[in-house]
């Protein structure tokens, strides 16, 4: 079996083996390059393409600071079409990826995405549905998704997280992504510190419901969580070794993605609130400024306090008093509409079917939680660290950390605290919460800590 954590990023590529887990692990990229100048190698890494022709996916800004440096490299050895997005705001959504089916030509060979998080995301999701295969060429260390196999879109104003496929490669010339704007490295810290709750998350799926957990994949997320923790103050002085630490721990973090099939590794309530936020503000016409990494770093000081109130329930008291026995579907429809509204029919009727409003079924949930309560405390004291660490953290790298500085008002957070996790069928510990009738309770403590 492969020791994962002696492995750096460029030697994860094309890793294929069976781990202790049962799950044969592999990683379909081919080639990845983290460094100063590495850009330069662009032509090397695609050197089988030469001839071919080539789809560059950017916009006028990611244009500037590597665009013009790949078609210089690549003008004398391949045929080039590009388009360039000018949206100053640019949604991951129907619009944007009919454009791209109405510009790409149909014999092109290859898509290289020059940006960031929505370029990639949206070039992924084409490479995928078009069988042309597709090369990132990072700018900002902003988001884990370089080396994910999933893309998270906007459709129908809902986001929802569609497969992809692996890149190519990957290219992150240290030298242009840590000229990034100072927001866009911050996102970065934030994106990756949210894999705390995310593993958490995973951690509870698995005691209550005997979700597929990889302990390797675990250790391969946590040593590079680490790292970035510890360089975080690096950050504001655009430090070339945090930003490679950052860049490679959001790397790894997109190819744990693709070792267990699911998100799992990187994903839990703390991107539910991010993506939570991200619709709210789309649905009311506001181009927020925040980018999803940095609104991740407030969901996971957000979600970590709700494994601290979760850690000290007594659930013997809880269960006694009974209230956690009803779920009322109207109030539920209702909080959801407040939160999400002209989305919000789309949110309930995905929802609807997989919540327990019925009294004899939410008895039976609660039996399973009561059993596997001191497993559950255990990982929200072991798994997930204080708050305030996290919020620290986020504070030395000069990161949004409270979700007032996002516009939020204290009503509308309660609210969303208690929609977000209805975006997803996924368990985690907003569900749980839920399930045992605490999650108002939950949602009205940490939105006096958050809005003093």
């Amino acid at each position: 079996m492969e020791d994962l954590g002696s492995l750096n990023v460029e030697e994860m590529t094309g890793l294929n083996y069976m781990c202790s887990c049962g799950k044969n692990h592999s990683v379909g990229i081919e080639n990845i390059k983290v460094g100063a100048g590495v850009i330069t190698q662009l032509p090397t890494v695609i050197k089988s393409y030469e001839g071919g022709k080539v789809f560059i996916i950017e916009d006028t800004h990611t244009f500037e600071v590597a665009g013009k440096k790949v078609e210089e490299l690549l003008k004398d050895k391949f045929k080039i079409n590009k388009y360039v997005f000018n949206e100053e705001h640019l949604h991951p959504n129907e619009l944007t990826l009919g454009r791209l089916l109405l510009e790409i030509p149909v014999d092109t060979m290859l898509i290289i995405a020059v940006g960031s998080g929505t370029i990639n995301d949206i070039s992924r999701f084409i490479g995928c549905k078009l069988r042309i295969p597709y090369v990132i060429v990072g700018t900002a260390p902003s988001m884990d998704g370089y080396a994910s196999v999933v893309s998270p879109l906007v459709c129908d104003g809902v986001k929802i997280t569609y497969d992809g496929v692996y890149p190519l490669a990957i290219v992150c010339d240290i030298d242009i992504m840590r000229d990034a704007p100072m927001q866009m490295l911050q996102a970065g810290l934030g994106d990756i510190l949210g894999k705390y709750t995310a593993l958490a998350d995973w951690h509870i799926a698995n005691v209550l419901n005997g979700e597929y957990f990889c302990a390797e994949v675990e250790k391969l997320v946590l040593s590079s969580l680490k790292k970035c923790e510890e360089a975080a103050a690096g950050v504001t002085s655009r430090d070339s070794k945090t930003v490679e630490n950052i860049t490679e721990a959001l790397i790894l973090s997109g190819i744990a993605i693709g070792m267990v099939g699911a998100s799992r590794p990187a994903s839990g309530g703390e991107h539910y609130l991010s993506h939570c936020y991200e619709m709210m503000f789309m649905n009311s016409g506001e181009n927020t400024k925040w980018l999803h990494g940095n609104t991740v770093g407030v969901g996971v000081g957000i979600v970590a306090y709700a494994f601290k109130f979760a850690k000290d329930l007594d659930i013997d008291k809880i269960r006694k008093r009974g209230n956690y026995l009803k779920l009322h579907k109207n109030k539920w429809k209702q909080n959801i509409t407040d939160v999400f509204t002209t989305s919000a029919t789309n949110i309930i009727e995905f929802k609807q079917d997989s919540i327990n409003f019925n009294e004899e079924e939410r008895k039976i949930c609660m039996n399973k939680i009561s059993t596997n309560w001191d497993d559950i405390k255990k990982i929200c004291d072991v798994n997930v660290p204080e708050p305030m660490e996290i919020v620290k953290t986020l504070k030395k790298a000069g990161a949004v950390w409270n979700p007032r500085e996002l516009g939020l008002s204290k009503e509308l957070f309660t609210k969303s605290l208690i929609a977000a996790k209805d975006m997803r069928n996924r368990y985690g510990i907003l569900q749980l919460l839920e399930d045992i009738g605490m999650l108002g309770e939950a949602a009205s403590y940490i939105s006096n800590i958050y809005y003093k």
